[in-house]
């Protein structure tokens, strides 16, 4: 297998350009399914940290909610 450099060609790629075009299409390739992959990751993540974001605020407005409720039944019975 030939490893093509970014900066250069191997020596006499002109004698057998297809193998190197085969070659670079083949990183080229992996390149962008390790990028699809990446950012798929990414994406998960950042949904998931929505996620807990959104139930957090959920949870501090109930406990918000039940401290006005709590406050509001104590005054009632002073």
């Amino acid at each position: 297998m030939t490893i093509i450099r970014p900066d250069s060609l191997p020596r006499l790629w002109w004698l057998f350009p297809w193998s190197i075009a085969r070659q670079l299409h083949r990183n080229a390739n992996a390149l962008k399914a390790l990028t699809d992959k990446l950012d798929a990751e990414v994406t998960s993540l950042k949904s998931s940290r929505l996620h807990w974001i959104a139930k957090a605020d959920r949870a501090h407005a109930v406990a918000m909610h039940n401290e006005r409720v709590i406050r509001e039944m104590e005054e009632r019975t002073r």
